[in-house]
């Protein structure tokens, strides 16, 4: 009689026993509210992160300024090695007599364009490493700064005369040589366009008469200056 009486309890209506947790959860009317509200919440967060993921910082938007040359593997005037200046040519911008008389050496080049950038002085040969500028009447003129820097060597040098080099950001020097009358001492900051000096002469390059030697170096490699120069008008 008892075992029948407990399966006739366990046989109750489903109705009559107590409902479950998730049952009486969803049964609550604030509870789908509840989740929408925070269902949206995540959502509007995970939108807002990925915003501003893909807002440039304000290091990208404010580059740091700098004082540098052109960037080698770009071409010119496209992209700056910093945003700062770009190289100029070492000579006043109203000097339009001085030109280029001696151009880079480049392996490159076809053989007589390789021949007319060698040197020889007591019987050795050397390769031009940058440019030489002079004027047709052999009169002297203006160097100034290719960019802005810092005077990092002034010095004689027995083949190159008169010397003064400049570091520039990001590992960029320039090298001028065969100054006279020169106008800095190591340690100076320079800007762009100063006058360092004037063109002179020295023993290596002597068959230029007066001239200027420069170059451009990047991490202690010399680059052709043409490449990294503005285009002359």
């Amino acid at each position: 009689m008892n075992e029948e009486k407990n399966q006739n309890q366990n046989l109750a209506p489903r109705s009559q026993k107590k409902p479950g947790f998730l049952k009486s959860l969803f049964a609550k009317r604030w509870t789908f509210p509840a989740l929408y509200l925070g269902a949206a919440a995540l959502i509007i967060g995970i939108a807002v992160a990925q915003i501003q993921d893909a807002q440039p910082s304000k290091e990208a938007e404010n580059p740091p300024v700098g004082t540098s040359v052109t960037d080698p593997e770009n071409p010119i005037g496209e992209m700056p090695v910093t945003a700062g200046q770009e190289l100029i040519w070492p000579v006043k911008a109203d000097e339009k007599e001085a030109k280029v008389t001696m151009a880079f050496y480049d392996e490159a080049k076809d053989p007589k364009a390789k021949e007319s950038s060698i040197l020889k002085f007591e019987n050795n040969f050397y390769t031009q490493n940058g440019v030489v500028m002079g004027r047709k009447d052999d009169k002297p003129f203006e160097v100034v700064a290719a960019a802005s820097g810092t005077v990092s060597r002034v010095d004689s040098d027995a083949l190159m005369g008169k010397v003064v080099e400049i570091k520039h950001d990001n590992g960029y020097v320039t090298y001028y040589a065969s100054l006279s009358d020169i106008e800095v001492k190591e340690g100076d900051k320079v800007i762009q366009g100063q006058t360092i000096a004037k063109s002179g002469n020295n023993l290596l390059e002597k068959d230029q008469l007066n001239h200027l030697h420069f170059e451009v170096k990047k991490d202690g490699k010399n680059l052709d200056p043409v490449t990294v120069l503005p285009e002359r008008k």
